[in-house]
């Protein structure tokens, strides 16, 4: 039974509720908290998904993930991971926590095609895109919250459900500014990391190409990076304007990296959960 409030106790509760309207506005994340918040994310992460333990390919992932994010501007420490899955894709989380599929992997031609994918993915972070994606959830469910308050009632199984879904759908992807703004960010990151940005834009073609013979393992990728000619076009004119003598003399490959990858695809396949249909 629904209990009618009295007239008292609806005007405290307004008040309440003003209070929380202002909570609403500013429900800013601070650094130290979307590092928390991070950290809490990515446990769960690593207990819901296969990710691999292999010291090696660790080791080298985060070696050149640190080296890349070393040309930001924020002070964290940064962690890659791979997880163990032949679907192509990549994302991060925020607080500098970054994983990046064994299928994205086996699928680079070189390293500098992984490195364009890791720089776009500390971008975001450094952009903060996840954290203010966060914010906007705070603001969804708080709002949410303060109807049920000025109502009387709390919300039922069914609708707290959709409040989740709802918030969720709000964080699981970045608007196609941001991917831009990623995308232009990444750029000079690989230049002080020495390493070719021309790989961020091959990597990017050779999925756009790849699409129609094996959607089934893109599906991911362009489900969470809305991949465009657009912001190929605007990669490449970003890239023109560096010299080219300086472009010369960036990594492209290593043989280093060819056995990472080598590495990468002689481990144990995905769980069946795990693999994308072909």
């Amino acid at each position: 039974m629904v209990r009618v409030l009295s007239r008292t106790a609806r005007r405290t509760l307004i008040g309440i509720a003003a209070g929380g309207a202002a909570l609403a506005a500013s429900c800013a994340i601070s650094p130290r908290q979307e590092v928390e918040l991070g950290r809490t994310y990515a446990a769960q992460i690593n207990r819901e998904l296969p990710i691999i333990e292999d010291p090696a390919v660790n080791r080298y992932l985060n070696v050149l993930g640190q080296r890349i994010a070393a040309g930001g501007t924020r002070n964290l420490n940064y962690t890659f991971y791979v997880v163990n899955t032949d679907a192509v894709n990549a994302f991060a989380i925020p607080g500098g926590f970054i994983y990046v599929n064994r299928g994205l992997i086996e699928r680079t031609d070189n390293l500098a095609e992984l490195a364009g994918v890791l720089a776009h993915e500390i971008a975001h972070v450094e952009e903060r895109h996840g954290a203010e994606q966060l914010e906007r959830v705070q603001r969804a469910n708080v709002g949410l919250s303060l109807a049920y308050i000025l109502i009387g009632r709390a919300p039922t199984g069914l609708e707290r459900a959709a409040i989740q879904v709802g918030g969720a759908a709000v964080f699981a992807r970045y608007s196609r500014e941001a991917e831009r703004e990623a995308d232009a960010k990444a750029i000079p990151l690989l230049v002080r990391a020495g390493i070719d940005p021309n790989g961020l834009v091959t990597f990017f073609m050779e999925l756009m190409e790849a699409r129609q013979r094996q959607p089934n393992l893109l599906e991911q990728w362009f489900s969470t990076h809305p991949t465009t000619e657009e912001r190929i076009a605007e990669a490449r004119a970003q890239i023109r304007q560096i010299p080219a003598s300086q472009l010369r003399g960036l990594t492209v490959d290593t043989q280093q990296y060819r056995e990472f990858r080598e590495r990468v695809r002689r481990l144990p396949p995905p769980p069946a959960q795990f693999r994308a249909q072909r």
